[in-house]
């Protein structure tokens, strides 16, 4: 069976001699194997000799060896005691809570118990720890570990020293210096044949009134402590004031034990005594070496929980010092401390999640005596934190959203109906203007311009009398054509692009035949629909009259042109004739080309005047044109 002993179990250490033991057994078997049947050595090899013979010789000298004086005494024995973790008293936030054991989880051998969930607010948690030994149990190391939040396991409550003790000259103690030892050092294994030995150093200043220095190796800072410590190569030196790389020569070193029965663990070394009042705690660790030698060192073996024990440097032997000098103690070491019985172990702060807190009932090498203890932990999350809640908030920060984005639009229309009732409020009265001066004013005209007529008629011959008559007839007509223009302008419903291209080729023709010289119009027959304030037609239209006036009272032309042009939001208007035209430089301007410009400022566009003598005018217009209106 011993084929299958792990590494890490105790009898390894037993097997590993009595293999190389039974290694030397069997080269003496073959060698008189031969001489006994007369076989030269070369014909017969280690494979000659049965599998089963070699197997059965290792176990008998493994079984000789274990069975003889072990490497380690107490170290190197199997756990012969089992015991289990129990739960003790759980607090939550200052409440005591009561647990139950799950009956499920008890089939696998587990002491598992029903869930515990919380949330951060009610931290901390404190959970204490006992034990529920079945057997012999000597001593019991509780380990515990959170799993999700912890990644090693943790010891409790646990520490061994080793401490400078200060003598005077009369061997009586004036002061200490301890350097404590607890949990696992770097590079354990599981168990000492595993594990391998950590250098560490620590210093202390002497005090006044010390002569000598004297080397203890103790463990229990408290009555509980549990595990194992070995010490080698302890070396004790007075390094010089800020030097840190210089190696000093050692005040004490102890390079290998001496003494009687150091292969036994209860061993006297020279130069040591048991201190304390656990004797049994301080004893020999033989550690095998690589070449297979076997080193005996300085241990603490600690499975006493009520005792206190530890090695002392005998008086004699201790090493003089100077006040004020600087000591450096530096040994190998490895260990394993934990607390045996009962602990406690507190969480002041966990995030949200889910934990399993599993605790183990150890030995005082920290391997497990019996099944574990289980208990989940759920850490859940405040209620602000919550899925649920979260989707409710975003819904009703949806719905805020939707109803501020709906009032605003609420508003937005309400302003713009109230925007719109004021236009057509606007619009109407316009329209009443217009119909009132068309209908009031137009048949006033009317009934002069008749009256006029009959008078003309009436008249006799004297060309006195007829000419101021005619002259009445006409300034009436000329006043209607004006209340025309004016009434346009009034009226909203031309308040469009199509509106004012419509009066333009209207005017323009009439204007022009009138006066008999040839038309042409270049006005697009569709155009988009685009508003067209009246304030702006009435300043472009007041422009273009004064454009054609100009043709037919200076240009002397035969034909003037006309065109309207929409380019982008820019609208141009080009009056151009074919008359004598004139020199820009050196005309002098009248009323007529300052008034075209100031009418195009009015309205934020430019007037551009271009001609020369015998080429005829070019007189263009440029307005820019509102922003289009969206539909309500």
């Amino acid at each position: 069976m011993f084929l299958f002993v792990p590494r890490d179990h105790p009898l390894f250490g037993g097997w590993a001699v009595g293999r190389k033991v039974a290694k030397l057994l069997r080269m003496l078997f073959v060698a008189s194997l031969k001489n006994a049947l007369g076989m030269p050595a070369r014909t017969m090899t280690m494979g000659t000799v049965p599998r089963f013979f070699h197997f059965r010789v290792g176990v008998v000298v493994c079984c000789v060896s274990v069975a003889g004086v072990t490497r380690s005494g107490a170290v190197d024995e199997p756990v012969n005691y089992s015991a289990r973790p129990a739960l003790g008293e759980v607090v939550l936030g200052g409440r005591s809570l009561s647990l139950q054991l799950d009956p499920q989880g008890e089939v696998s051998g587990e002491a598992a118990y029903h869930g515990l969930s919380l949330r951060p607010s009610e931290l901390p948690l404190e959970i204490n720890l006992r034990t529920a030994p079945g057997g012999r149990a000597p001593v019991v190391r509780l380990r515990s570990r959170l799993e999700g939040w912890q990644d090693e396991w943790q010891d409790h409550e646990s520490q061994m020293w080793l401490v400078l003790r200060f003598l005077d000259e009369e061997n009586r103690a004036v002061s200490s210096a301890a350097f404590n030892r607890t949990g696992e050092s770097p590079g354990w294994g599981g168990l000492p044949q595993n594990s391998r030995w950590h250098r560490r150093g620590d210093e202390a200043v002497v005090p006044e009134r010390s002569t000598k220095v004297q080397i203890l190796l103790v463990s229990g800072g408290t009555p509980r402590t549990t595990g194992f410590w070995a010490v080698r190569r302890l070396r004790l030196t007075a390094p010089p004031p800020g030097d840190v790389t210089t190696m000093a020569p050692p005040l004490f070193q102890l390079a290998a034990l001496r003494g009687t029965g150091l292969e036994s663990p209860q061993g006297n070394p020279e130069g040591w005594v048991r201190d304390g009042t656990g004797l049994g705690t301080p004893r020999i660790f033989s550690h095998e070496e690589d070449d297979g030698g076997v080193e005996p060192v300085l241990a603490l073996v600690d499975v006493d929980p009520a005792n206190t024990g530890g090695w002392l440097q005998v008086a004699k032997t201790a090493t003089p010092v100077v006040p004020g000098q600087r000591l450096r103690v530096e040994c190998e070491e490895m260990h394993s401390i934990g607390r045996g019985g009962d602990a406690v172990v507190s969480f002041h702060a966990l995030p949200v999640g889910n934990y399993l807190f599993r605790v183990w009932a150890t030995d005082e090498l920290g391997r497990p005596t019996g099944p574990s203890l289980r208990l989940p932990v759920e850490v859940r999350p405040p209620f602000y934190a919550t899925l649920w809640f979260r989707l409710v908030g975003v819904g009703l920060v949806g719905v805020g959203l939707l109803a501020g984005v709906r009032y605003l639009t609420w508003r937005k229309m309400q302003g713009e109906l109230q925007r719109l009732k004021q236009r057509r409020a606007v619009e109407d009265e316009r329209t009443r203007m217009a119909r009132d001066l068309h209908d009031e004013m137009g048949a006033r005209f009317t009934q002069i311009s008749l009256l006029a007529g009959r008078a003309l008629k009436a008249a006799p011959p004297d060309e006195s009398v007829r000419e101021p008559i005619r002259h009445i007839n006409g300034a009436v007509k000329e006043l209607a054509s004006a209340l025309e223009e004016i009434v346009w302008a009034a009226n909203p419903s031309h308040d469009s692009l199509e509106g004012f291209s419509n009066y333009l080729s209207q005017y323009t023709g009439t204007v022009l035949r009138d006066a008999g010289l040839r038309c042409r119009l270049d006005i697009p027959t569709i155009l988009p629909s685009r508003t067209l304030p009246s304030g702006l037609r009435h300043r472009l239209m007041m422009a273009v009259k004064e454009a054609l006036n100009n043709a037919l009272k200076h240009a002397r032309a035969t034909e003037v042109r006309v065109q309207l042009e929409l380019v982008g939001q820019r609208l141009f208007v080009t009056v151009a004739d074919d008359g004598g035209g004139f020199d820009p430089a050196t005309v002098k301007h009248g009323n007529g080309l300052d008034h075209l410009g100031r009418r195009m400022e009015e309205v934020g566009g430019t007037c551009a005047v271009e001609s020369r003598p015998g080429g005829g005018t070019r007189v263009r217009l440029d307005v820019p044109l509102p922003a289009a209106e969206e539909p309500p």
